[in-house]
């Protein structure tokens, strides 16, 4: 694309020459002298090379000498017919030639894409293998940790669906689907690592950190918070209707029906009065319970007893949000953050990796040890012993790919996987 810009650049410096032949022809013409038409770029030509000698040109009718003053005025008059031309007329032109230039390229990748494509995933499945073959151990056990789990978790489901306790019906409900996104977002969490994307597995973590602290707090504080908890649907729907009320329009969309409206603000007010102001808040469900008028994540973090998961969250938000430091520090780029990631990379596993480890198995035990028998206890003890072999495997892993990008780096050559 490079090739445009410089044909666009090279434009861009023949205007003031351009605007001079425009000149040039009106002095001509106002002479009574109609130039041919390459008469004014050969004059223009001669002027702009400093030839201290008279222009001859022997082309045309006319005979005699023609004198041609340009004035400060003149040079004022070219400058001012560039600078309107670029803002007034060049954006246009751009927009005109990119939108005609871009179709025929377009259909000349799009005629190319299927090798390009081809190379592209045998590059990949090259990269896939390497990966596997240094943290497969650690990996394949993070997999064996997520099969447990749902297994568990469903096991768990059939036995008490049928002899649910009474009056922890909602309480049982909601963490079981707790467990059960936990149990998507892990699985999305090994995606991510086997396909080289740290960073977004550290994100994806975040979200899975989330969900276990809700579990925990949901389960020590019982069926009374698991009803606040579930009915402030009612509030985070409210929310989403002001939101969408406010820039539909602008993206075209319908409105809500006046009928959908009316329905979410009627129960958002009569959740509001049936708990309170404080319920309005981002986790207002827990203010009764964690006793604060507007609770925090830290809030529900300290109170399910995992205030020390604050540094790795942060990192998390780091890998969610637009912030400065997500701009350089990169779990793919092991410790190299004066470089730039765009892609993959096999670096930056092990950190996302064990942390999901530690989370599915606290989710795990929370929803599955509420009334556990001897079959939970001994998979609960299953589950911690796999949990903690992952981050030895993964620290091997780990360990092992720091060496080899040392040796490389020192041979000058790139660890490619």
């Amino acid at each position: 694309m490079d090739v445009l810009q410089r044909a666009l650049d090279e434009a861009m410096q023949s205007l003031p020459s351009l605007f001079l032949e425009k000149l040039i022809t009106k002095k001509l013409q106002g002479q009574g002298i109609t130039p041919p038409k390459s008469l004014p770029a050969k004059i223009t030509k001669h002027i702009l090379s400093g030839a201290a000698e008279s222009f001859k040109y022997s082309g045309g009718k006319q005979t005699g000498d023609v004198a041609l003053t340009l004035k400060e005025d003149d040079a004022d008059e070219i400058t001012r017919g560039v600078d309107i031309f670029c803002e007034t007329q060049l954006p246009k032109v751009l927009r005109d030639v990119a939108a005609r230039v871009a179709k025929p390229i377009l259909k000349d990748l799009e005629s190319r894409w299927f090798d390009e494509h081809s190379l592209q995933q045998a590059d990949l499945s090259g990269f896939r293998a390497r990966l596997e073959s240094r943290w497969g151990e650690g990996l394949g056990q993070l997999r064996m940790l997520l099969t447990i789990a749902r297994e568990w978790c469903q096991e768990a489901h059939n036995r008490e669906t049928p002899h649910e306790t009474p009056g922890k019906k909602q309480l049982r409900e909601i963490l079981i689907r707790l467990f059960v996104r936990a149990c998507q977002v892990t699985d999305e969490i090994v995606c991510l690592l086997e396909n080289g994307f740290a960073d977004g597995a550290m994100a994806r973590w975040r979200t899975l950190h989330e969900i276990e602290i809700v579990a925990a707090v949901v389960s020590q504080h019982g069926e009374g918070i698991a009803r606040r908890y579930l009915d402030h649907q009612a509030v985070e729907s409210k929310r989403a209707m002001n939101k969408y009320l406010n820039c539909c329009a602008a993206l075209g969309y319908k409105p809500l029906a006046q009928r959908e409206i009316d329905a979410i603000t009627k129960a958002y007010d009569a959740a509001i009065n049936q708990y309170g102001e404080v319920f309005k808040s981002d986790y207002g469900w827990a203010a009764q319970h964690l006793k604060k008028k507007h609770p925090t994540f830290a809030d529900l973090e300290a109170d399910a007893g995992r205030a020390q998961m604050r540094s790795h969250y942060q990192m998390g938000n780091d890998n969610v949000h637009a912030g400065v430091k997500s701009m350089f520090i990169r779990l793919g780029l092991l410790d190299n953050y004066d470089g730039m990631l765009a892609g993959r990379s096999n670096g930056g596993l092990m950190e996302p990796g064990q942390n999901t480890a530690y989370t599915l198995t606290q989710i795990s035990a929370v929803v599955c040890l509420s009334q556990p028998n001897m079959d939970d206890l001994v998979v609960a003890a299953m589950m911690r012993l796999l949990r903690d072999e992952i981050p030895k495997s993964l620290y091997k892993a780990d360990k092992r790919l720091r060496r080899d990008d040392k040796k490389q780096k020192s041979a000058g050559e790139v660890l490619t996987g």
